[in-house]
């Protein structure tokens, strides 16, 4: 019989790592090289392996509202599209090994996904594939089918597990907070070009600079970061402690982290970013039940006190704060005004050229799929005047209308299943608002609200399927995660029984 041998397991990886340490010392003696940085991501990947097996479910929820895209991958996809495919991964062979870990199901949200999703690949295999130009495609347009998938993608890794319930505030504070990442690519452009976070975090402000020292503008710099960031301290804040603990005078803190976050949406030069606040603050404030209480006097109150003192003095407050109101009848100064103005102007005018072509693509949609060469020759004839200024964005399909992202690219058959999705995400998640566990009432509240305001904003006021549909199925997948799949026979006994309490007091 043969001998057996025994390594000593430091030994045995002592003989694992000295290699693996001279294969990556190797590499990394020219780090600027393509094929050195593959191996030593890859290398690095592998080494995770372990830790994302365990971890990639509570390291989804980080990444979802992250503003974060690695420069050194094609394509530069966002984070949250990586950790949708790597936790969607690691769940289904966890699921292949182990029968007992299921999803959690809810087909009533889970239909009308997996419907949009067949009408996009039907669609993108009828105008010509994917195109993935990162991969060597002839075309452009891949990555907006990317970013719908891997919103899909990501839904079902939410629903592969269940959030504990004792880590359902530090799991929801991760969920939201991720989003003040969005700082980190201006900090970065403040530091200079050589900044490593660059790598990682793009620099909204500055693309914003560069875009306004174009335009001659120089007095009109947005700040991409700040609404971003803005969201998510109130959405954090309405999902701890609702609008009943914001206005609890005895901690003003609250109260003033908020106003704070308002102010940065304000000042952030973004219309939609103040109305997006307002309507999730309204909506939370109605769900709470506060409009049949003495708060909602309050409030309006304040609101008319604030209004009458703020308002007549908007010509006063900073150029981009101007910009942010010139929605509303109040003075401003003429550059926040004819900035907003021109905008305007710009969308009417492509909208104008775009819904005579609503018909055509009712049945087959256009798809993303375009040619380089077409979306060159529109740029450059919107440069020397020989067409609208908005003709780029008109080939490219961002049409910076909600519905129209929807109709134009996959027709009637997409339209319908988006309106399934918004109309199921919405009963699903009032569902669980209503009959939920009462401590997470407040959670499923600020869900809800968000689901809603943010579905009013698609349609009425600015949207793009491909770039916010991963906000929708990241509410609800984060909301069955947290609730587990809902009960209808519990929602049926509790309206029984709440009928039954009315009743009796009724009598």
């Amino acid at each position: 019989m043969a001998n057996t041998i025994n390594v000593p397991r430091s030994h045995l990886i002592m003989g694992l790592c000295l290699p693996l340490a001279v294969l990556v010392g190797y590499f990394l003696a020219q780090p600027m090289e393509s094929g050195s940085f593959a191996v030593v991501v890859l290398v690095i990947s592998v080494l995770c392996f372990p830790l994302l097996m365990k971890w990639h479910h509570p390291l989804l929820i980080l990444s979802w509202n992250s503003v974060a895209n690695p420069l050194f991958l094609p394509g530069r996809p966002a984070l949250w599209m990586l950790m949708a495919l790597t936790s969607l991964f690691f769940a289904v062979l966890g699921r292949s090994v182990n029968p007992r870990r299921r999803f959690i199901q809810a087909p009533s949200f889970t239909k009308p996904l997996i419907f949009l999703l067949g009408v996009v690949m039907v669609t993108a295999m009828m105008t010509g594939g994917l195109g993935l130009r990162s991969l060597g495609s002839g075309r452009y347009g891949g990555k907006s089918y990317f970013f719908i998938i891997a919103a899909a993608m990501g839904y079902f890794a939410f629903t592969s597990q269940r959030v504990p319930a004792q880590k359902a505030g530090l799991y929801v504070s991760m969920f939201f907070l991720s989003g003040l990442t969005a700082v980190i690519g201006d900090l970065a452009y403040v530091i200079g070009p050589g900044s490593i976070l660059m790598y990682v975090f793009v620099p909204d402000s500055g693309i914003e600079r560069m875009g306004d020292a174009v335009n001659s503008m120089p007095g009109m710099i947005r700040f991409g970061a700040l609404p971003v960031a803005g969201a998510a301290i109130y959405a954090w804040l309405l999902a701890r402690h609702g609008v009943i603990g914001i206005l609890d005078l005895r901690r003003p803190w609250r109260l003033m982290v908020i106003l704070l976050a308002a102010m940065g949406c304000l000042i952030s030069g973004y219309r939609s970013s103040i109305i997006l606040f307002g309507l999730t603050f309204g909506c939370v404030f109605w769900l709470e039940g506060l409009h049949r209480t003495r708060f909602l006097a309050i409030l309006t109150g304040a609101a008319i006190l604030a209004a009458a003192v703020i308002l007549p003095q908007t010509a006063k407050l900073p150029l981009m704060a101007q910009r942010s109101l010139s929605f509303l009848p109040v003075p401003v100064d003429p550059m926040a005004k004819e900035s907003a103005k021109s905008s305007t102007e710009w969308r009417i005018e492509m909208w104008k050229l775009v819904l005579p072509q609503v018909p055509k693509y009712l049945i087959k949609g256009k798809g993303y799929a375009l040619d380089p060469n077409d979306l060159f020759m529109a740029q450059l004839s919107a440069q020397h005047g020989f067409g609208i200024q908005a003709a780029g964005s008109l080939v490219a399909g961002d049409y910076h209308n909600g519905p129209l992202s929807v109709l134009i690219p996959f027709g009637v058959f997409g339209a319908a299943a988006f309106i399934w999705i918004l109309v199921a995400g919405v009963r699903l998640l009032n569902h669980y608002h209503q009959f939920g566990d009462p401590a997470l009432q407040r959670i499923n509240t600020l869900l809800l609200a968000t689901f809603v305001a943010k579905a009013a904003l698609f349609v009425f006021v600015f949207g793009s399927l491909s770039t916010d549909l991963f906000i929708f199925t990241g509410l609800v997948g984060l909301g069955i995660s947290l609730n587990g799949p809902p009960q209808p026979a519990l929602e049926q006994e509790t309206s029984a029984e709440a009928l039954t309490v009315f009743s009796e007091r009724a009598y």
